[in-house]
């Protein structure tokens, strides 16, 4: 049996480039991950079989396309293995919220099913097997601290910063990453490409499909600390604010549940994941 940490993965910056050939979008984003996350645990089994529990499990149904399965398929027929697996998710994050939840879980069952299996893959290879079915599957494979570039699979790590306390507020709505790209598109891209510090090229877009975010960002806005602003995670509608403190952080968590209850709101640490 072995366990694994999925965490929560954090855009920091992330720049959309307009529409290419291949039907992507080139992105430049500065990536870090949160100290919490789902949980996943591997067990050796005659077939493959997934369990879900935790508070987002209703939301999660188990079905062939689950990137979980794809994952352990996927290791499977590269590895030439034909065994099995019972993995158990522990599902802590909202579903198709912007911060990475089922590429973590992916890149999760990647190094699980790994080390479960003895497949003695390496990182990379493993981060080419995840790219195959998700662009943000490598980087939530290398963690740490990273700039994203391409689809997402062109990784660069980055010299460590200093982690930092924040706040995580998702409204409860589930956001379509292809529908917030669709919208994008819609729109003027910005004319300016790079990984501009504390910038999210999709939160108009995203804004525009569900206005709730507007009203989390504003909410942040009104009770966070320091000269960041808040910001809108990945393709949303998740958004983030820093704290000067894991105390300052904790309190503001209290105050929004106390004013929006059935927002989710969860007090973390970022860049201070346990190691991968």
């Amino acid at each position: 049996m072995c366990t694994e940490f999925a965490p929560a993965k954090i855009n920091l910056s992330l720049r959309v480039g307009p529409l290419e050939d291949d039907g992507y979008h080139p992105i430049d984003s500065r990536v870090a991950f949160a100290d919490f996350g789902d949980v996943l645990v591997f067990e050796p089994a005659d077939q493959l079989y997934l369990e879900i529990t935790g508070p987002f499990a209703g939301e999660l149904p188990v079905q062939d396309n689950n990137l979980i399965l794809q994952a352990a398929r996927a290791l499977a027929r590269t590895s030439g293995i034909s065994k099995g697996a019972r993995i158990q998710l522990t599902k802590n994050l909202p579903v198709s919220s912007g911060i990475g939840g089922g590429s973590a879980d992916a890149a999760a069952t990647l190094r699980g099913l790994n080390r479960l299996w003895d497949c003695q893959l390496k990182l990379s290879e493993l981060a080419t097997i995840g790219a195959s079915f998700g662009s943000d599957i490598p980087a939530c494979l290398h963690g740490g601290w990273l700039r994203m570039r391409g689809r997402g699979e062109r990784i660069e790590n980055l010299p460590p910063e200093a982690s930092f306390a924040a706040v995580l507020v998702n409204p409860g709505i589930a956001v379509s990453t292809a529908q917030v790209f669709g919208r994008f598109d819609q729109r003027l891209a910005p004319e300016q490409f790079g990984a501009t510090e504390h910038q999210n090229d999709l939160s108009q877009a995203a804004i525009s499909l569900c206005p709730q975010i507007a009203d989390v960002l504003q909410a942040l806005l009104e009770i966070c600390e320091g000269a960041n602003r808040p910001i809108m995670c990945g393709s949303g509608a998740t958004c983030l604010a820093g704290f000067s403190s894991q105390d300052g952080a904790r309190k503001a968590a209290r105050d929004l549940q106390e004013n929006h209850p059935n927002w989710w709101i969860q007090p973390v640490t970022i860049g201070q994941a346990p190691p991968l």
